[in-house]
């Protein structure tokens, strides 16, 4: 009798459990947000701004990111603190953008890159024009 009850008694149990109709809650997705560089009466001002589409903040978003028609900064190494790109032709940057426009990348993608977690120098590797320097910045490089 005891084994007859029991079999009733575990098939309610188990349609009890795990019959939920509702719908799982629904989280909404992470927005990330870069920095932006503006030029405002000629004096840099950094903005963040929400990028569609990046998920994540690394090394190779931010490159990807930084990336233009022109030039592209190119991943070397990571070492402690520092974080080393090299931009293979960087005529359009040392050259071309003029000095206001060159100041203006590279404090995007010095404020960006050190949004990595652990990254505050960011060591940049290019020939050096009028209008860009090669060497190691920070954030406080663009202050003025």
């Amino acid at each position: 009798m005891k084994k007859m009850l029991c079999l009733p008694v575990f098939i309610l149990f188990l349609s009890a459990c795990g019959n939920n109709d509702t719908e799982p809650e629904v989280l909404p997705a992470t927005e990330i947000s870069l920095w932006k560089a503006n030029l405002d009466s000629g004096l840099l001002r950094m903005e963040k701004q929400v990028v569609p589409g990046l998920d994540t903040i690394t090394t190779e978003s931010i490159v990807s990111y930084m990336s233009g028609v022109n030039f592209k900064p190119e991943y070397v190494k990571t070492s402690g603190d520092t974080l080393y790109l090299r931009i293979a032709d960087a005529t359009y940057l040392t050259q071309q953008m003029g000095s206001s426009g060159a100041e203006a990348w590279l404090a995007e993608l010095v404020y960006n890159c050190t949004e990595i977690p652990g990254i505050r120098f960011v060591n940049l590797d290019f020939e050096e024009g009028d209008h860009a320097q090669p060497g190691t910045y920070r954030r406080e490089s663009f202050i003025k």
